[in-house]
């Protein structure tokens, strides 16, 4: 029997920045993460898209998590009630 984590994607953002908060809104929750290009990401400033990804049994709460809060949401957009 493997003991080896499977991970699923969860989202792919181009920021480090957003890829940094989306991990602490996970870390927050319990849910371990994994950015496998962090280091490509911070070379070339998310050009090529930074991939989050968590163990696939957290990847449902995960998607609900990341669903309630709209991280990427235009700034000048009035907030939906």
């Amino acid at each position: 029997m493997s003991t080896q984590t499977q991970w699923r994607t969860l989202t792919e953002v181009q920021n480090p920045l957003e890829a940094d908060l989306i991990k602490s809104l996970l870390a927050g929750a319990g849910i371990t993460c994994f950015i496998p290009d962090r280091n490509f990401g911070l070379i070339y400033g998310g050009a090529l898209g930074l991939k989050i990804q968590v163990p696939a049994e957290d990847w449902p709460q995960a998607k609900s998590l990341l669903a309630a809060f709209p991280i990427n949401s235009e700034p000048d957009q009035p907030a939906q009630k």
